[in-house]
Parts: C-alpha cells; sequence; structure tokens
C-alpha cells in the first residue's frame, strides 16, 4: 500500500516512518518459535494440561484399529488433526512471519546434516496443513514406551528401494537414509517432533523440533522445560540430546521402539512386521511374523514381560555394553526366538529377579528384586512406583514424572500372583 503524504504531514510521519522501518527489520533478523516471542519468553497464556492419557491421540489409535486406511501416515495426522480442540485466537496464522533460509541452505550448513526447522526435515510436506510425506509410513508398537500420558505418533521413511538387514532377528541394521520420527501431543497440540537419521552406516544424528503455539511451525531445540503445557501435573520437558543417548545408545543401532518384536506381537498397528514382510522391506524375511510371549503361571506374565522389555530391556537393561544399565546385570529384554508361545518362566526378566539380591546396598542390604508374593518388598515395583524427582531414586530415573497408572499396577498384580517358596 502506497501513502501519500502532504508537505504539512511529512515533518510529523517521518521520523515514525523511519522508526517503524528499523522496528521492523528488527522483527526479521531473529527468528522465533511463536512470533512474536522467543521460545523461552511465551507471552502469558493458559497453560495446556492434560490427563494421564492423552484422549486426542488416543482417538486416533482407536480410528486406526478400525480402518485399514487410517494406518497410513496421511491419515493418521488427519484424524489427530480433526480431534484437537480449536484455539479461535489462531484462526488465519498459516506460517512464519519471518523468511527463513532454504532448506538447501540449512542442510548445507548444518554440522550433522540435520536441518533448523521440520518442514527441511522429511517428515511433512507442508507443516501449516499438516500434511505428510507419503512415503513416511505411520507404525505403532504393541507396548508403547511411557511418556508420562502424552499423545504419540510415529513414523519411518526407508530409502527408495533399500531394505533393513534382518540377519540377526534381535538386531536390525537399517539402511544409510533411514528417519525414523516420534511425535508428540498433549491435549491434541503437537509439542515436539523429535527426528533420529542414519548418516552412514555407523553414525545416526538427531534432532528434536519444538512447536510454536499455533502449531504453524516448528524449529529445533535443544532441551527445555515448556512452561505453558502442564503434562499430568508436571511442566512438560522438552528433552536435551545427551538425555536422548542414554537410551539410544543401549541398542546397537540406536532405534528403540521399531524392531520384530514391538512390531509383531499383538497390539502393533501400521507397518508390523506381517506388512515388513508382505512388502520386502525385510531381507532376510523371519520364519514368523506373528509373535507370542507365553504366560509364567501368573496369568499377568506376558503383559508384564512385554511392558518390561519395551520399557527398560530394549534401552538399558539388555547385554550390550553400552547400556546404561549393563553393570547391573539385570536383564528384561526378551528375544524373537523365545516368543513362540512357550512358558516364559526361565525367560531374563524372571531368572535373574525373583528372589535375586540387588547387586547394591543402595537400597538395603539383602533386598532382592523381586519377593515372589510381595511387591512392597520388591525393590523393582519400588521403583517403577516411585517418582522422586532430583534424587533419581526412581525407574527409568529420567524422561518421565509420572507412574504410569495401569502398567504400574499390572506389575504389583504380576508380582502378588508369584507362588511364594514353601
Amino acid at each position: 500500500m502506497v501513502f501519500l503524504l502532504t508537505p504539512w504531514l511529512t515533518p510529523w510521519l517521518t521520523p515514525w516512518l523511519a522508526v517503524g522501518l528499523l522496528l521492523g527489520a528488527g522483527c526479521h533478523a531473529a527468528r522465533t518459535i511463536d512470533p512474536p516471542p522467543e521460545p523461552g519468553q511465551q507471552q502469558a497464556a493458559e497453560p495446556i494440561t492434560a490427563a494421564p492419557m492423552d484422549a486426542a491421540v488416543e482417538t486416533v489409535m482407536d480410528a486406526a484399529s478400525e480402518s485399514a486406511d487410517a494406518a497410513s501416515a496421511q491419515d493418521a495426522a488427519a484424524v489427530v488433526d480433526s480431534a484437537a480442540p480449536e484455539d479461535g485466537e489462531d484462526a488465519g496464522i498459516t506460517g512464519p512471519r519471518d523468511p527463513v533460509p532454504s532448506c538447501d541452505v540449512q542442510l548445507e550448513e548444518a554440522l550433522d546434516g540435520l536441518p533448523d526447522d521440520l518442514i527441511c526435515a522429511g517428515l511433512y510436506t507442508d507443516v501449516w496443513n499438516k500434511r505428510i510425506h507419503p512415503e513416511a509410513r505411520f507404525y505403532a508398537p504393541a507396548y508403547p514406551l511411557w511418556s508420562d500420558g502424552s499423545g504419540k505418533l510415529r513414523w519411518i521413511r526407508l530409502p527408495k528401494g533399500a531394505t533393513i538387514d534382518a540377519s540377526v532377528q534381535d538386531a536390525w541394521v537399517f539402511p544409510v537414509g533411514t528417519q525414523l520420527w516420534k511425535e508428540f501431543r498433549v491435549n491434541g497440540r503437537r509439542v515436539e517432533t523429535r527426528l533420529l537419521q542414519k548418516v552412514r552406516e555407523d553414525r545416526w544424528e538427531r534432532a528434536t523440533y519444538e512447536w510454536n503455539r499455533q502449531e504453524t511451525w516448528a524449529v529445533r531445540s535443544f532441551g527445555r522445560d515448556v512452561e505453558d503445557v502442564i503434562l499430568s501435573g508436571a511442566v512438560y520437558h522438552v528433552p536435551s540430546g545427551s538425555e536422548c543417548d542414554q537410551c539410544h545408545d543401549g541398542n546397537k543401532d540406536r532405534v528403540l521402539g521399531f524392531s520384530a518384536i514391538s512390531l509383531g506381537l499383538p497390539g502393533a498397528e501400521g507397518l508390523t512386521l506381517r506388512a515388513l514382510v508382505d512388502e520386502g522391506l525385510l531381507e532376510p524375511p523371519p520364519p514368523r511374523t506373528e509373535l507370542q510371549i507365553g504366560d509364567d503361571g501368573t496369568g499377568y506374565g506376558a503383559d508384564a514381560l512385554g511392558w518390561l522389555h519395551h520399557n527398560c530391556g530394549v534401552s538399558c537393561h539388555n547385554d550390550n555394553q553400552n547400556a546404561e544399565a549393563y553393570s547391573t546385570d539385570l536383564f528384561m529384554k526378551l528375544h524373537v526366538n523365545e516368543l513362540d508361545g512357550r512358558a516364559s518362566n526361565d525367560f531374563d526378566a524372571l531368572s535373574n529377579t525373583v528372589g535375586v539380591e540387588m547387586l547394591s546396598e543402595r537400597w538395603g542390604e539383602g533386598r532382592k528384586r523381586i519377593v515372589a508374593g510381595s511387591p512392597e518388598d520388591s525393590v523393582l515395583y519400588q521403583l517403577l512406583t516411585t517418582r522422586i524427582g532430583d534424587d533419581r531414586e526412581q525407574m527409568p530415573p529420567i524422561a518421565s514424572q509420572v507412574v504410569d497408572p495401569v502398567y504400574g499396577k499390572l506389575i504389583g498384580d504380576w508380582i502378588g500372583a508369584m507362588p511364594t517358596s514353601p
């Protein structure tokens, strides 16, 4: 728009126009997550809160189980958008206010090869309209990692024509160029999207992208507390890279939730073990595409062992020397060749826990990991159902401020149902 200044107005308006131009240039000089405030200085707003289970994403998963089409990445994202509450103040915002470097520039300048903006990371073809790349495949593991009740959606994108090396059933090796994303939501609002990308045969890189309040843009974050998002009564925390590594270092090829077990057990959705085999994405294909954890006589064993495997075993409590809990000799990772329905009484998670004393006297001399029939005397149950903050006397020691109410109770019932020694 052009304004014609009459001579008598010029002396009055020219200084203000100059100030306005300077301020306008300043607004574009620094990029923001939630324009105009910086990510750590968001304008005051009513905190977003969530119940122990995110209803919006629960709606997505229910819909996905009822419709084969919902297994696609695009459908999963669309269902979430329809379930999320509308926010009138966000209407009309379609993108970032500041110009951003092109994706080519971002990738060229990035030391780790990952861009600053989520739009350049390969998951979304259109961030503002939430369009997922057609090659990004939606999946959901049978036993999701407990994340304090946040809603999560996951995708994987394999390079065209590439396959996953499944020679070792318990340790898949992914082709260079593989990308995995996990997106976290609180009350239907996107908060962060994490990316894990294999950049060469022996190296993975990771990035976390934090969404602005309007969900119109997401830029790279290196970890912080998001004060205006409350998850199950606690301030939401975006993890740092070192926090992510504490878990991912425990698996040889760093991927934790996309495996034969997580996708082959009942409850897995989207790109399951069977789907991977049917599409020729595993080489060689496994002998079975449907796995089953046998019971241990308690009636709770299958679910208890499945939850412990996914929440404890794949990341820390396994025989990988890089795993955080390797030195404890407390292993809870399951093995594919065991999951044919056989009784689970001799599995590692039972043989090295029930009646076995803690290696450290930190929790009391002579205390046992699991005392059959007595969850209150079992250190494992105590740690799983305790959250005491900075003292870190809890399991997991990071990334959780709230006990899983469903599986916390199930683990207690499982231990309580174990037969006691005569």
